[in-house]
């Protein structure tokens, strides 16, 4: 799956890179804070497709051309897990002499893949046969069985910018926390619908329940389509907390260079053209590397 972010972050980062020699010989040097590169993971409760929501998603699709009130409905429920990248630049507008005060954090974020999924399903059955064992005498009712199974699943790509405003402590092992948010554009939304169609023999007695027996014939057909759904946002607020390390006391490069874990809970808003805006909790989890301008 391809993203636009890729051939941005090299930019980003050449640029601040390649100014920071220039940048430490300025007046305004000591305003610079750092440079944080981080990755890791993105946990957010999507909100479920309900059937009023598959017709505006798949426009044309046989959800929207057949009558489906008489299939069994079901969705999917669930925090969705994802990975999350980004890089960022602080600066510290509030230093003077006597204090450092909080730093501001401005950066670019990726924020993976959000999923949806529902199901719609419809089982037809009829007489077929009747066994009888040998041994016992025992009958066996076998039906004909025609299951027709319909998935829906929406994906779509977060991208954004974040903002943070930062405190810590001073230490080579120090605490930070703050307050802050990120969003952005919701891009390449699609929905795909896949259609199966089972027929098979089954035990009467299973009811749908134990599977087929496929004691008779036995056949299978699937179709599958894609759909391309409207751009969407995104929005959360975030309360970043985190521990950071500083790698060596001494030496020009090393003393500057940190490693860092961040944990974000944060309050999202998504929105999608098509089903509106709703809102759930998320939570992010990032390690990084910090270089300290």
């Amino acid at each position: 799956m391809k993203t636009h972010i890729t051939p941005i972050v090299p930019l980003f980062l050449g640029f601040f890179l390649a100014n920071t020699g220039t940048m430490a010989q300025s007046p305004d040097s000591s305003r610079l804070g750092s440079i944080y590169i981080a990755g890791g993971g993105f946990m957010a409760a999507d909100q479920p497709l309900f059937r009023g929501d598959l017709a505006r998603l798949a426009p044309g699709s046989p959800l929207s051309e057949e009558d489906l009130t008489d299939h069994k409905f079901g969705n999917d429920r669930y925090y969705d897990g994802t990975g999350v990248f980004e890089v960022s630049l602080s600066i510290l507008p509030f230093w003077t002499t006597d204090r450092s005060g909080p730093e501001v954090r401005l950066g670019l974020t990726y924020a993976g893949v959000m999923s949806q999924g529902a199901w719609l399903q419809k089982t037809e059955r009829t007489p077929y046969d009747t066994l009888t064992s040998s041994q016992t005498g025992e009958q066996f009712f076998m039906d004909s069985v025609k299951r027709s199974t319909y998935w829906v699943d929406r994906y779509a790509e977060r991208f954004g910018v974040n903002a943070s405003l930062i405190w810590r402590t001073q230490g080579r092992w120090s605490l930070f926390g703050g307050v802050g948010f990120v969003g952005g554009p919701v891009l390449n939304a699609r929905t795909d619908v896949s259609k199966a169609v089972h027929e098979g023999v089954e035990s009467a007695t299973t009811n749908g329940s134990g599977g087929y027996d496929h004691s008779g014939a036995f056949g299978r057909n699937d179709a599958q389509e894609s759909f391309r759904n409207g751009t969407g946002w995104w929005f959360a607020g975030q309360i970043p907390l985190g521990l950071d390390f500083q790698i060596a006391r001494r030496g020009s490069f090393w003393s500057q260079l940190h490693l860092y874990y961040e944990l974000r809970p944060q309050l999202l808003l998504q929105n999608a053209p098509e089903l509106g805006t709703y809102s759930s909790f998320s939570i992010q989890s990032l390690f990084g590397v910090r270089l300290k301008l």
